[in-house]
């Protein structure tokens, strides 16, 4: 990809988020006046409301794609301190815009909070693409070198662990622990379907593993990861855990070694095949098709935005994930950022339309959408280096 058609890439990515942030935040466009005097007395109303951890990761993971697409643009022209602070500035004025604009909202809570964090996701985004440049120039080496080199890798790795654990409040009532274990006792270990819907998961983060860090202690390292996410489970509130998903880690664990012995692109296509497997069941389940459809939702995120549900950040979670993992893994099976694009938004695209024909199921345009988002970032910020073993072609 030339830097002429990546600069280009990254100000249609950058278009298509400030876009969603937008229209995440001000839907559904229902403004009643503010009876606001002054421009002053219109911003005393941003109050310091209290948030939740939820809304605290939200808000942060919000704005930080726009912080990242923005510093990355900025980088080339400003030099790297000052693109993060002309990112920040840009994020803290979209966000305030946005909050002030959320006092006509009816049905939106106008927040200092929740700018605050806005703008702490625009600097975290743009300081790690700002790393990311550093990174990718070989200017410095560092104890997270590895990381920055294969961002997406590590995005992806930190989004599972993320859903697993979501809504990331720790709870210190031994009751609550042993209710997160109770299902060892009284829970069903012999659920194929379960257990592929976590194994496939794993081993894409064992995947992401190898790329980060290359096959050496790579079982050591994905059992790791794996004992913290056990532990989280049960400290965390509201979280158990869950036979099916001991089981297929035990699973991953077993097979990891062998699949590393693939070639990464063979790999990779393997997994892509089986994760392409896991969305169409998990987004098709029960199976139980009606002869009268509902309609195809054309307004993106409209069931998330209108039924709040305490699952919403750990769905999101998940999404992003599997979707993301889907892209980067064909890219990596060899396949252009547009032609795994393409191929896995029309899978998810499917999907969705087949969901009309499914109760209980929202069938909208948001998760191809997202899908075309990751393409953008994976097209954008993952650059596998020579020892991955990856050919890239052009987009």
């Amino acid at each position: 990809m030339s830097n002429r058609h990546g600069e280009h890439l990254v100000r249609w990515l950058l278009a298509v988020v400030a876009f969603l942030i937008v229209y995440g935040s001000l839907y559904p466009f229902r403004f009643a006046p503010a009876d606001a005097g002054s421009v002053v007395e219109l911003f005393s109303r941003l109050t310091w409301a209290r948030t939740t951890r939820s809304d605290i990761a939200a808000n942060v993971l919000l704005y930080l794609p726009f912080g990242a697409c923005l510093g990355w643009m900025l980088a080339a022209r400003l030099g790297g301190p000052l693109a993060v602070l002309a990112a920040t500035g840009a994020g803290l004025l979209l966000a305030t815009g946005i909050e002030v604009a959320q006092i006509y909202e009816t049905r939106r809570v106008a927040s200092l909070s929740d700018l605050l964090l806005n703008g702490l996701g625009t600097f975290v985004g743009s300081a790690l693409s700002l790393a990311l440049r550093a990174a990718r120039h070989g200017f410095r080496r560092h104890p997270f070198s590895s990381l920055l080199a294969e961002p997406i890798a590590a995005a992806l790795l930190l989004l599972w662990v993320g859903y697993r654990l979501a809504p990331f409040a720790l709870t210190l009532d031994p009751r609550q622990w042993a209710a997160a274990i109770a299902p060892l006792v009284h829970g069903d270990w012999l659920a194929p379907a379960d257990t592929l819907r976590y194994l496939v998961p794993w081993l894409v983060s064992g995947y992401a593993l190898r790329s980060i860090q290359g096959e050496q202690a790579l079982v050591a390292r994905l059992a790791a990861v794996m004992l913290a996410v056990l532990a989280g489970l049960v400290l965390v509130a509201g979280r158990k855990l869950v036979p099916a998903e001991i089981v297929a880690m035990a699973v991953a664990l077993a097979v990891t070694v062998p699949l590393s012995r693939l070639a990464p692109a063979g790999a990779a296509a393997l997994l892509a095949g089986l994760l392409a497997v896991v969305i169409a069941i998990q987004g098709l389940v029960p199976f139980d098709f009606r002869l009268d459809p509902d309609a195809f939702g054309l307004v993106p995120f409209r069931d998330a935005l209108t039924r709040y549900r305490a699952t919403n950040l750990a769905d999101m979670f998940q999404k992003c994930f599997l979707y993301g993992a889907l892209v980067w893994l064909l890219v990596r099976s060899g396949a252009s950022a547009l032609a795994a694009t393409l191929s896995a938004g029309s899978l998810v695209l499917g999907v969705e339309l087949l969901q009309a024909w499914l109760p209980g199921k929202a069938a909208e345009i948001t998760d191809p959408l997202l899908v075309v988002v990751a393409g953008g970032l994976v097209a954008v910020f993952d650059n596998p280096g020579p020892a991955s073993g990856v050919r890239r072609l052009r987009i």
